[in-house]
């Protein structure tokens, strides 16, 4: 009976999601039915996640209302980084460990590479992982910004992968490799998003130490919501916020943030820092590390 409810559930999951890419249509002339690019686009709750739960890292749906996760694809490939993005066509966008910009196809989960950004490589123990390596990807106002360690930002061509500096952030530099170990046995891991809400474009950035064989956890920085100018890259710090998230993103109009620690979805002020938990994530994808809209397909 469990199996035969999982494998419902799962379909339905599916289903949503597919039903979710369908364009938006209404009732034209005489009843008959046509697209709609401006109006009557279904609202929906799915979005497309990494899910670094386990390694290696998945590419999958999740319901933000009860956190159901699905798999899409084979498992990613360990160059798949940080943060995810729509890009200008039908693929998917995320900043590889390596520097390199990743392309996802949202329908079989298959990735390519886009080209070199020009950032630097932290994708095994033996990289440098400098000030320059590759951090995190966000839009903004139809634009693509990517930053570095040393939380700089750039502009980002999502065609050639080609990157060019626009200024520091002024947001705290990640000053050591993800996940090196302490002498108590924790490991250092951060959270970072960029995002856009309401016109305004805003970043996140937090670190911890992470003890998973005690499940203790230490704030190092603790997490904080920046207003950040594309135009300059200076980042204003407006809100303190929990130092769990793991990724953020503007899904219809709402900012969730994703709890690595509690593992669960929050809908999140961006102004005030403050956050209401909407969904327990499946424990199989509890820690998501990039987060888009599965949002409607619209035809031109």
């Amino acid at each position: 009976m469990k199996i035969i409810l999982t494998a419902f559930w799962v379909s339905s999951l599916l289903t949503t999601l597919a039903l979710a890419q369908q364009p938006a249509r209404v009732l034209g002339p005489r009843g008959s039915v046509v697209n709609n690019p401006e109006r009557g686009a279904p609202q929906t709750h799915m979005a497309y996640v990494i899910n670094a739960t386990s390694t290696p890292a998945e590419f999958g749906a999740v319901d933000l209302r009860s956190g159901g996760f699905v798999q899409i694809g084979p498992d990613l490939p360990s160059d798949v980084g940080d943060g995810l993005v729509q890009g200008p066509g039908r693929s998917l966008l995320s900043l590889g460990f390596d520097g390199k910009l990743v392309a996802i196809d949202p329908f079989t989960g298959q990735t390519s590479v886009v080209g070199e950004t020009g950032l630097g490589d932290c994708s095994t123990p033996a990289s440098p992982c400098g000030p320059d390596s590759a951090n995190w990807i966000g839009v903004h106002d139809g634009h693509y910004y990517v930053t570095d360690f040393a939380n700089n930002l750039y502009s980002l061509n999502p065609n050639t992968a080609t990157t060019k500096l626009i200024g520091s952030t002024g947001i705290p530099a990640i000053t050591f490799v993800p996940f090196s170990q302490n002498p108590d046995g924790s490991v250092n891991v951060f959270g970072e998003a960029l995002f856009s809400h309401a016109g305004k474009f805003y970043a996140y950035f937090s670190t911890q130490a992470v003890n998973f064989t005690t499940g203790t956890y230490t704030n190092l920085i603790p997490g904080e919501i920046y207003e950040v100018d594309p135009a300059t890259g200076h980042a204003r710090a407006i809100a303190p916020a929990s130092s769990n998230y793991s990724a953020i993103n503007t899904i219809n109009d709402t900012i969730y943030a994703f709890d690595a620690i509690l593992g669960q979805v929050d809908i999140l002020d961006p102004t005030t820092g403050d956050a209401t938990p909407v969904s327990t994530l499946d424990a199989s994808a509890s820690v998501i590390t990039g987060v888009a809209a599965a949002a409607p397909r619209r035809c031109r």
